[in-house]
């Protein structure tokens, strides 16, 4: 009599874990589909404000050879003595100079976007990795110029600003990094394998690198940024 009391009880708690652990698989999935898509649109994002960018200076390149165009035009009719001559050379000078630097401008854009598409998914990959096993997820360092580069160009540019105007170091980069990506206190110590007492040391040195007051949160401030 017991033994299909017991089966029964037993077939009824192996259904409700079944249940439980498919809503828990369910939720893992949906929750790293809902990542995966929000980093595909930074990316898409990033990559339309190139465009953008791309278009407004393309529009200032042919501004500049068509006043480049009507200087010449000026100067087959000006005597090379006059002062008017030598203003137009100066003029012609300078626009030349501004479609030389748009051209640059447009070709570091054009090479940006193609690196965000080649290097996101990589990045991307690195970044599931360190969410989902921080512990044993050792970055190599080619693996976290990849990412830290990536970052930068999501996040217009961000660590270049922070190294050229308070000279981080390549740590703090990497803290940086985490950080932007709202990496938590404990995983942030996990990628590192540090104590809260090495962390907390590395922070303040950063805090004090980019000139925070005490009263200045360094993880919301990174968040913020730019």
């Amino acid at each position: 009599m017991d033994n299909p009391s017991s089966l029964t009880f037993f077939l009824f708690c192996f259904c409700w874990v079944a249940l439980i652990a498919g809503a828990v698989l369910g939720y893992i999935i949906g929750v790293r589909m809902a990542r995966s898509k929000e980093r595909h649109r930074l990316v898409k994002e990033k990559i339309r404000k190139n465009k953008v960018a791309i278009y407004h200076y393309q529009k200032e390149k042919y501004d500049y050879i068509g006043q480049i165009n009507r200087l010449e035009e000026d100067l087959r009719n000006l005597a090379e003595e006059s002062e008017l001559y030598k203003e137009r050379i100066a003029d012609l000078d300078y626009y030349q100079r501004k479609v030389r630097e748009s051209e640059q401008i447009i070709e570091r854009l054009s090479a940006a976007s193609e690196e965000t598409i080649e290097l996101s998914a990589d990045a991307f990959s690195l970044l599931i990795q360190l969410k989902q096993d921080p512990v044993r997820t050792n970055l190599t360092k080619p693996e976290w110029r990849e990412l830290l580069h990536t970052t930068d160009l999501l996040f217009n540019n961000f660590l270049t600003e922070l190294k050229q105007k308070s000279g981080i170091t390549r740590h703090e980069e990497e803290i940086c990094c985490l950080i932007k990506w709202n990496f938590p206190r404990k995983d942030q110590m996990a990628v590192f394998n540090n104590t809260t007492d090495a962390l907390t040391k590395s922070k303040s040195r950063l805090k004090k690198r980019l000139q925070l007051d005490d009263k200045t949160d360094l993880d919301q401030f990174i968040r913020l940024y730019r």
